[in-house]
Parts: structure tokens; C-alpha cells; sequence
């Protein structure tokens, strides 16, 4: 977590820099790429990265990861083939012409960080903490160097995008090296019926966590598109920077205490048949480190936005003060989260994202409709994740609560 944190501490220190030299809309465009790509981003593996952990088998794992790899790489090509052929009728879906020429660097953006999502599932089994830390600092220099060097050449949204594809390419590539060095022998001995083989036996992610992860996913980056959509480049700007400053390192440090969480509990899984001591033990940490922060926050966002960001910036701070509550919930209840595939309830996991989607949506219709006004939605949209947040950490108790020890199945 402290490795983590400090490479995450990259991006918050240049944020003031980028902020200045990039304007709202120009972030609002940005965040809709972004968006675009994270939705993309969830369909691309068919999930399987998430299985890498399951095998009690190394070359069965490095198998599934073999599929997914196959998986991202097809899924591009699909991509790229439909951008070339509907781009325009893309940018008016999502309400936004300026996007038409960076549609086309959507999919190698996607390849590139599908590719580094599952070398993070392999390289996190092997317990390489130290690689995955390193791998932070890798993207974050890159995307900082690459977008304050652009943005004081003027390239305006393109310094962002392709600041954050620069990343992901470095951030791949810094994965890869390490495999061809030390899992050489797994890498010259994967084989298409192995793979097709592991396939089969883990289609449930590609079955239940595809849907459950794009309901997630999208219930998160959706309000980026309607935002553009329903007011301006500038909301969607103010919106996507509060997310970015506030929700990213929530993400990441919590990413890290789930990195560990769940090999721990795969662990766990593998030799008690439950992982009840580990969950337990990473709520009660997360809990006690988090709770005085987010107080203090909630007292001091807007001026701290203000402060930091610019006296434009202060309605992102505004929009960040409503968000601590369902921040703080996510923090806790995203780290262990892992619990749904651990334990195989992949159908329950969707189940909440549904949920949590339609609550979205909900907000959105009911502001489109009746009372458009920014300010009530997020509200609204606050509301909407603080609730399905708690349906989420109610349904990792019963899983974790229900789960039976190995010696009890093995006595029945």
C-alpha cells in the first residue's frame, strides 16, 4: 500500500499543473474517451484475468492467461473494424463530434491496457508486490511527463489522450519482460487445446462477470457520456476531475489491499474451503485508516479544490463533498470484492452491478425529465451508489458467512 501510494502521489502533484494548462472541456472530451474505453476495457478479456488466481496448477493459470491475452487481442480488431466503419454515427450517439479522430486510437488504447491487466493477475499469483508497485510508477511518470510536455505544446485533448496511451504501452511493456525472462518455459509450452481447455472450465466468467463487470463499469463512466450529453463539455470536466482526484487514488490504494487480499484469501480458499479470518481482518484495517480522512475531506473540499486546482475547479469540490459518503463505503467494500469469483458467486456480483446500474440510470431520467439542474443529480447519483454499495457489502457477508470450512464438506 505504501509503494502504491506514493506512485499515486505522481498524479495528484501534477494535477494542479495539468489543470492549468488544460481547460474543463478540454478534460470533459478526455473523460469521454476515457469513458468509452473503460466500458470497452471490461468486454475485452472475457473476464478470464480474473481466473488466473483459481488454478492450483502453475501452467494451468498461465493458460487462462494465455486466453485472455487471445481474447483482448480479438476483441480489438473487432473493435478497430467497427470504428472505421461507424465512426461517425458513433460521435453522434455520443453527442460529441470532436471525437471522430480519436476513436481510432480507442482500440490499441484497450489492447494496451487489457494486456497489462492480465500480466497484473499473473505477476500479483506470483506474489511479485514489488513489480506491481514498480508498474505504478511506471504509468504514472509516463502519463505525467507525456501530458505536462504536451499540454505546454498546446496539443489540447490530444496531450491527454495520448498521454494516457503512452502509459498503458510502458505499463505493458514493463509486464512483459519479466514474463519472458522468468515464465519463459510456461511461454514456449502454451498450447491452443490447453487454453480452449481452461476456457471451458472457467466460461463462467466470461458468462457472469462480463455482464456484472459492464453493468459496474458502466454505472461509473455512463454519467461521463450523459453528462456531455445533457449539459456541457464543462460539467462533465468538473465532474471527471472530482472522480479522477478523488475516486483514482481511492482506487489504487484500495487496489493495493485487494492485490493482497485476494492471493491471501485464494489461499485461504485452497486450503480452509473459506476465507472468513482474512475478510474480516482487511474490513476492520480499512475501516480504522480511512474513516478521520474522509471527515476531514468533507469539511475542506471545495477549498481545497479551490486552493489546489483553480477558482474554476471549486464546483468539482462542491461535486466532491456530496460523493464522501459513497467514497467512503467504496473504499472498504471494493477491496474485498474479489470475494464474488474467489468463491465462485460470480452470478450474485452481477446481480448487484444490475442494480447499481439501474440506480444510475435512474437518476439520470428522472433529472433529464424533471429538474435539470447539475447539483440535484449528483445528489441523486450519491445517493444511488451509497445504496448499492450496501447491498454489495450485505452479499459479501452472507457469502463469506455461508461458506463452509473443508472439514465440514469433507464430513457430509
Amino acid at each position: 500500500m505504501s509503494g502504491t501510494a506514493a506512485a499515486q502521489a505522481i498524479p495528484i502533484l501534477v494535477a494542479p499543473i495539468l489543470s492549468r494548462i488544460y481547460t474543463p472541456e478540454e478534460f470533459g472530451v478526455f473523460y469521454l474517451f476515457s469513458a468509452l474505453a473503460a466500458i470497452l476495457l471490461v468486454v475485452s478479456t472475457g473476464r478470464y484475468e480474473l481466473a488466473v488466481l483459481l488454478p492450483k496448477k502453475e501452467k494451468e493459470a498461465f493458460h487462462v492467461l494465455g486466453m485472455a491475452l487471445v481474447t483482448a487481442t480479438l476483441f480489438s480488431i473487432a473493435t478497430l473494424i467497427i470504428v472505421v466503419i461507424l465512426n461517425q454515427q458513433i460521435c453522434t450517439l455520443v453527442g460529441e463530434a470532436s471525437m471522430a479522430k480519436w476513436l481510432y486510437i480507442l482500440p490499441f488504447y484497450v489492447l494496451a491496457a487489457a494486456l497489462y491487466n492480465s500480466f497484473n493477475y499473473w505477476h500479483n499469483r506470483n506474489k511479485r508486490f514489488a513489480l506491481l508497485t514498480k508498474s505504478k510508477f511506471v504509468l504514472s511518470l509516463g502519463n505525467a511527463a507525456t501530458r505536462i510536455g504536451l499540454g505546454f505544446l498546446q496539443w489540447g485533448t490530444a496531450g491527454l489522450i495520448i498521454g494516457s496511451l503512452v502509459a498503458q504501452i510502458l505499463g505493458f511493456l514493463y509486464f512483459l519482460f519479466p514474463i519472458l525472462k522468468t515464465d519463459r518455459a510456461f511461454v514456449t509450452d502454451l498450447k491452443k487445446t490447453a487454453m480452449l481447455e481452461q476456457g471451458k472450465r472457467y466460461s463462467d466468467f466470461p458468462k457472469n462477470m462480463i455482464a456484472g463487470s459492464l453493468f459496474n463499469t458502466s454505472s461509473y463512466q455512463l454519467p461521463m457520456i450523459l453528462l456531455n450529453s445533457i449539459f456541457m463539455a464543462s460539467i462533465a470536466g468538473f465532474y471527471g476531475l472530482m472522480q479522477r482526484i478523488v475516486r483514482l487514488p481511492l482506487a489504487v490504494i484500495g487496489k493495493a489491499f485487494e492485490e493482497v487480499f485476494k492471493q491471501k484469501a485464494s489461499e485461504e480458499m485452497n486450503k480452509f474451503g473459506h476465507c472468513r479470518s482474512i475478510f474480516f481482518k482487511t474490513i476492520k484495517q480499512l475501516s480504522l485508516i480511512s474513516l478521520f480522512p474522509f471527515i476531514l475531506f468533507f469539511i475542506i473540499a471545495p477549498d481545497l479544490f479551490r486552493i489546489v486546482f483553480g477558482a474554476e475547479w471549486e464546483v468539482a469540490g462542491l461535486y466532491a463533498r456530496i460523493f464522501t459518503i459513497p467514497f467512503f463505503i467504496h473504499f472498504i467494500v471494493s477491496s474485498v470484492s474479489s470475494v464474488f469469483y474467489i468463491t465462485e458467486h460470480t452470478a450474485w456480483f452481477t446481480r448487484s452491478q444490475f442494480v447499481q446500474l439501474a440506480l444510475v440510470l435512474a437518476s439520470f431520467t428522472f433529472v433529464y425529465f424533471y429538474q435539470k439542474d447539475a447539483v440535484v443529480l449528483m445528489y441523486l447519483l450519491a445517493a444511488a451508489y451509497t445504496f448499492a454499495y450496501c447491498l454489495m457489502f450485505i452479499l459479501l457477508l452472507v457469502i463469506v458467512n455461508k461458506t463452509k470450512p473443508i472439514s465440514e464438506k469433507t464430513n457430509k
